[in-house]
């Protein structure tokens, strides 16, 4: 079924072009070509909100009910007087064109309220959790991840320790309304750390207009007894249009984590966090000032500290904890804690009719501490405690040339500073450090016909790295270390037609090694491990392809996505098992840093049938495989294949009520089988299959909202491991859980 028309004006009939269209409950948006006019092929009969919103103009929302195809005329009420001339261009995006993306919009994300960014991310396929037992997980894209997964927040890269594997990112994924993911290599815009993919929390447009709106939202979580809560208030000034606010808090606190035969000790979390928001904008200059702080405090799985090398391996061997308390909100060592708070300021000012710069500028804090179960009444003490500065710089300027062509240009710059707190009495795992990094970029795109568009872009980057550390001696070591590398990308979007779109991408990325690689020596608290760094290693170099295809067949009732990658890494750094080691805090296994050639590859494939108006059901599946090519063997560490099935069943409306969802999920997970021989400390789990369950409704109140929402994980509560899980070694994962979550908005819809 189609839905078509046009959007115009309401006063003298002029096409608004560009103009966007969105179908709320579909999850489809559109945008009006030059003349005005939209459609959406492959629709499902049912009633639907209408958004319509274009620059100059008042977003028009309206009820929209569709039982075969329809063409529909829009009219909105335009400020010509407020255009002051000024041609209004279509902006399209200067990335993605010919990378795999996927978008996880407010009503996604909404599914997932309470849980971790990770966590809510790992419903797109090719996205896996890199955890560490269960308080800490990270995304990891296509076997990749740490500081090769970039993170934007609010369009400022996350600089946080990413580096470790149990540092799980430190933001708010509530602070925004919406989280692209970009599943390749993306070092031509983003520079080092995009080798893998981005994940952008991309900023809520603030309001123009006088009047004052917002949401509570509240959630109960079963596993761990807890819970947490969000609000935001948001809102314009009567006296000066294009002026807007927003001011937004949260907290979480959950106890202990349980398994399906035991209590995860020591496994709880507390986080808080707060963010606002001022900007101006008229139709040449915009303006936004950015202010966020974020706290976690969470306890490490008392069962991965071990006291001896004999308990180590029985732990190993045997699966079982070997220590098992009852349950509690209390956090003890082995525990961490860390702070983060970014301020951003952005000036976005339109030069031409078609060409305008953004200035950005970002200063980050980040302290982290790690507690550990120490001696003599000094487990208060930290035993890590760093502090990270960062400022970034960023400029763009967005143009075109002639008629058709249009890109990017831009620099950033990057100094930071990393500092070992004194007084924790153990030797730092790393050293101070200070680093900058400065690159400069071009991307242009060029429409070749109605059905084509080509990108292509270049990158070079300089980065220094000054160390300071003492040896064992105590003599004072300053190595400095430099690295220039660049990145090219072309990429190629082939609407073959209007239900079947290609996108092929084949890019170059780069990555010098972190200081954690180069210099670690000690116990990392949080991974409970032993970690040894190289200071030979160096940059990373990817060589990457891919291929994305996204097709409507039988008017829309069956949707399919494939992606297929192949990415080779020279000089690839990991973590390599290298024994185990009894000191004066226990037992740890040990991990060197190391380097190899490597070549991973595989696909991601959705599948969605349409079965009635009201069934559908819906298939995710990730394969992934890695190869070390020196060693000629597998890579260690990379996710096995799993699929998730989802049976949907939805009503648009029925009564007072609207957006009605139920969703049964299987979600099997086979065991990772292709390892190298004899080097992990234990065999990989078995394969296993898990069922969850999913519910939401949402009622209007007058000009108010309030929704429902109901999720379910791991339903008949199965013990299994995760070969991604770090913590495997000592403990299962979690059982069954169940959160509840109630949103109430009130005043305008945002």
């Amino acid at each position: 079924m189609e839905f078509s028309g046009t959007v115009t004006d309401e006063h003298d009939g002029t096409p608004l072009s560009y103009a966007n269209v969105v179908l709320v409950e579909a999850e489809r948006s559109a945008i009006a070509d030059v003349d005005g006019h939209f459609k959406f092929i492959g629709l499902c009969p049912g009633t639907f909100t209408l958004r319509v919103a274009h620059l100059g103009c008042e977003p028009v929302e309206r009820q929209l009910v569709l039982v075969k195809s329809t063409r529909l005329d829009l009219f909105l009420e335009h400020h010509s007087e407020e255009l002051h001339d000024l041609e209004v261009i279509r902006e399209r995006p200067d990335e993605n064109v010919g990378q795999p993306n996927t978008v996880l919009d407010k009503h996604s994300m909404e599914k997932s309220t309470g849980r971790s960014m990770a966590e809510m991310l790992a419903v797109v396929p090719g996205v896996t959790i890199l955890s560490t037992g269960p308080t800490i997980g990270k995304p990891m894209i296509h076997g990749l991840s740490g500081n090769r997964i970039l993170t934007l927040n609010q369009g400022i890269r996350q600089e946080d320790q990413q580096w470790g594997t149990e540092h799980a990112p430190n933001l708010d994924p509530f602070s925004s309304d919406r989280i692209t993911v970009v599943k390749g290599a993306a070092s031509v815009q983003y520079g080092s750390d995009a080798m893998g993919g981005v994940i952008i929390t991309e900023p809520v447009d603030l309001p123009r207009t006088a009047g004052i709106n917002g949401e509570l939202r509240g959630v109960g979580i079963l596993n761990g007894r807890g819970g947490g809560g969000n609000a935001m208030l948001q809102g314009g000034l009567k006296g000066l249009r294009g002026f807007g606010w927003r001011v937004q808090g949260s907290g979480k606190i959950l106890g202990d984590s349980e398994a399906p035969d035991y209590m995860l000790s020591n496994t709880g979390i507390r986080e808080q966090g707060a963010s606002a928001t001022i900007g101006y904008r008229d139709l040449r200059f915009r303006s936004t000032l950015y202010f966020s702080w974020f706290q976690r405090e969470l306890g490490i799985l008392r069962a991965s500290h071990i006291g001896n090398l004999t308990d180590l391996d029985n732990a190993i061997a045997t699966g079982t904890p070997w220590y098992v308390g009852d349950f509690t909100y209390d956090i003890d060592a082995p525990r961490q804690t860390s702070d983060h708070l970014l301020a951003k300021a952005e000036l976005d000012y339109a030069l031409t009719e078609r060409n305008r710069i953004v200035v950005t500028y970002a200063y980050q804090t980040d302290s982290r501490k790690e507690y550990d179960i120490r001696r003599g009444g000094r487990s208060a003490l930290p035993a890590l405690d760093l502090g990270l500065t960062t400022h970034t710089a960023d400029a763009s300027f967005k143009h075109w040339i002639g008629k058709h062509i249009h890109g990017r240009a831009g620099l950033s710059g990057l100094f930071q500073r990393n500092i070992n707190e004194p007084g924790t009495g153990i030797r730092p795992l790393i050293p101070n450090y200070q680093k900058e990094s400065g690159g400069v970029y071009l991307i242009e795109h060029l429409p070749l016909g109605e059905r084509v568009e080509v990108e292509a872009g270049g990158r070079l980057e300089n980065t220094t790295l000054l160390i300071a550390k003492y040896d064992a001696t105590g003599t004072l070591l300053q190595p400095e270390f430099e690295y220039t590398n660049h990145a090219l990308g072309v990429g190629v979007n082939w609407s073959i037609r209007d239900s079947v779109r290609v996108r092929f991408n084949f890019s170059t990325a780069y990555r010098p090694p972190h200081v954690s690689e180069l210099f670690s020596e000690g116990l990392h608290h949080g991974a409970a491990a032993i970690e040894v760094g190289n200071d030979q290693l160096d940059s990373e170099r990817s060589l990457k392809g891919t291929t994305d295809i996204d097709a409507l067949w039988f008017q829309g009732r069956l949707q399919t996505n494939f992606t297929f990658y192949a990415d080779h890494i020279s000089n690839y750094i990991y973590l390599r098992p290298a024994g185990e080691q009894l000191t004066i805090r226990g037992a740890f296994p040990v991990f060197d840093y190391v380097s190899t050639d490597a070549f991973l590859y595989g696909l991601d494939a959705t599948l969605q049938v349409a079965v009635t108006s009201r069934w559908a059901v819906r298939s995710r599946t990730s394969i992934v495989r890695g190869r070390d090519l020196r060693m000629d063997q597998w890579l260690f560490q990379i996710p096995s294949d799993r699929t998730e099935t989802t049976l949907l069943y939805s009503i648009v409306k029925t009564g007072k009520w609207r957006g009605m969802e139920l969703g049964i999920s299987s979600n099997y997970v086979a065991q990772q089988r292709r390892i190298p021989p004899e080097l992990d400390y234990a065999s990989p789990p078995r394969p296993y299959h898990l069922l969850g369950f999913q519910a939401s409704a949402a009622r209007k109140l007058g000009n108010n909202e309030v929704r429902f929402g109901l999720q379910a994980t791991n339903l008949f509560n199965t013990t299994y491991r995760d070969y991604m899980d770090r913590f495997r070694y000592y403990a299962a994962a979690r059982g069954i859980d169940v959160s509840l979550w109630v949103r109430f908005s009130f005043g305008r819809p945002r």
